[in-house]
């Protein structure tokens, strides 16, 4: 059925209606029957008729016949994001689970609704959600770029964001494929890099990358990007930082969550559809400025400026301690 459908389901059918891909290679991807992928896309936003899966998640969501609940207690929403960021249970095996340990009804529709929230809130909940459903039909890569590593050989720590250092990379390229904006975002800390790019070649691309990595203010350990020629001369990146690089699997955005979300707020500032010329660089950093002094939630509250200070202070304590 269609309303058994994850917001991740729906980006995932979004980003590979928008590769290409065909209704019959959506379903047996996501391991669905046709006629509901054909009944989801049907669920078009504006004049247009486009798809947006986050339209179609909302618009399903206020469709759904669902028992009224009270809103949730503080301490039961802290117990729901416990365990998605803790366990990375899923809405489903959360709500279950409250019912029978807590004897709480909280729907996981109600769930998917609090975690898409978030993310629009600029939240982390949705980059814990589990991905396991999507482990099989991993496209196999066909592509050209040399030497590289998928991101099954990343090491778990990275998987677990349990040290500053391991980046996510992204471009955000303009109208009619004219023009990109080179994002960076470090996992833990969720500092991130902006740079208006003057073209996609991968020279400008590679100078861009060493650049903004240089600019973290931080270690960087790993870099994970999606299958982009841009990033062919990785091994460039790798060796001028003494890092590790590794590629996502094809058509999985999901297994770059964070430089996914930091994409959709740059988009808060710059919508799709917006001519890249327009854009003048300095506007660009004034976002990336923003962003780095938001306050957010998985931070306790810090900023990503303020988280990174606050770890750059901690390292230079340990050097002291060591020369004593």
């Amino acid at each position: 059925m269609a309303g058994n459908l994850s917001l991740e389901d729906r980006i995932i059918i979004q980003a590979m209606r928008d590769n290409g891909h065909k209704v019959i290679e959506i379903s047996n991807y996501l391991h669905r029957n046709k006629t509901t992928i054909y009944r989801e896309m049907s669920k078009t936003k504006g004049s247009a008729g486009v798809y947006d899966a986050h339209f179609a998640h909302q618009l399903t969501s206020a469709n759904m016949v669902r028992v009224a609940v009270r809103c949730p207690s503080t301490e039961i929403v802290n117990l729901i994001e416990r365990k998605i960021l803790n366990e990375q249970w899923s809405p489903e095996q959360i709500s279950g689970w409250l019912k029978l340990e807590h004897n709480t009804s909280i729907s996981h529709t109600w769930i998917y609704q609090y975690i898409d929230k978030d993310k629009r809130d600029g939240g982390e909940l949705f980059n814990h959600m589990r991905h396991g459903q999507y482990s099989k039909g991993h496209r196999e890569y066909h592509g050209k770029i040399p030497d590289r590593t998928s991101i099954e050989a990343r090491p778990e720590l990275v998987n677990q964001r349990s040290r500053i250092g391991d980046c996510e990379i992204d471009l955000i390229v303009g109208v009619k494929n004219q023009g990109a904006i080179l994002s960076i975002i470090e996992r833990v800390s969720r500092h991130c890099f902006l740079q208006k790019l003057e073209n996609k070649k991968t020279e400008t691309v590679v100078a861009a990358v060493i650049d903004g990595l240089k600019q973290l203010d931080c270690p960087v350990f790993t870099v994970t990007s999606d299958n982009g020629t841009e990033f062919t001369n990785h091994k460039t990146i790798s060796e001028a930082l003494d890092l590790k690089y590794y590629f996502a699997h094809p058509y999985a955005s999901y297994e770059r969550g964070s430089i996914e979300n930091l994409n959709g707020l740059v988009r808060q500032y710059i919508p799709k559809g917006t001519d890249f010329s327009e854009i003048e660089g300095l506007g660009v950093k004034h976002i990336q400025d923003k962003l780095n002094s938001r306050p957010r939630k998985v931070l306790n509250y810090l900023t990503p400026n303020q988280y990174l200070v606050k770890f750059n202070n901690k390292s230079e304590e340990k050097k002291l301690q060591l020369r004593v």
